[in-house]
């Protein structure tokens, strides 16, 4: 829930590539991600939570709570924003949910580092000795930052 560039359509992308079927939620509209294609779909966001057995939430205000009757039992919760986007007592009553309340300073890490994969496939210099010299920059430059998180 919450198509932002930096995290929901990028994971969702990811997910569907891997064989996932996603509901890609926002504000206005839904698509669904199947495939490696984004096709429309006539989906509520009800009916995409009641149908998923992974709820990603990422809204960036304090307002939006994840209405917690949508979720079946048996799901993992994920909550990426930096409010909390659903009530945790109500949705821990949930039998079998999973639930995962905010993403740490790990999972930021390893984020960037896919991102930095994802330039090098995608972005990165032609000439081999030009590559492999970015790899070893970006591999510093991510190391330190991540002890810096430590």
């Amino acid at each position: 829930i919450n198509r932002s560039e930096i995290v929901g359509r990028p994971l969702a992308a990811m997910l569907a590539n891997d064989g996932a079927d996603v509901y890609s939620v926002d504000i206005n509209s839904i698509y669904l991600f199947r495939g490696g294609r984004l096709q429309p779909c006539d989906e509520t966001p009800e009916s995409c939570v009641r149908k998923s057995s992974i709820v990603v939430t990422g809204v960036p205000t304090k307002n939006y709570k994840l209405p917690t009757e949508w979720i079946q039992k048996n799901t993992t919760v994920v909550n990426v924003a930096s409010f909390k986007n659903v009530d945790e007592e109500a949705l821990l009553k949930v039998p079998g949910v999973v639930y995962v309340s905010m993403v740490g300073k790990v999972t930021v890490a390893m984020l960037e580092r896919n991102l930095m994969r994802l330039y090098e496939q995608f972005h990165a210099p032609q000439h081999p000795q030009d590559a492999v010299s970015s790899n070893m920059v970006a591999l510093q430059e991510q190391s330190a930052w991540a002890l810096r998180l430590q």
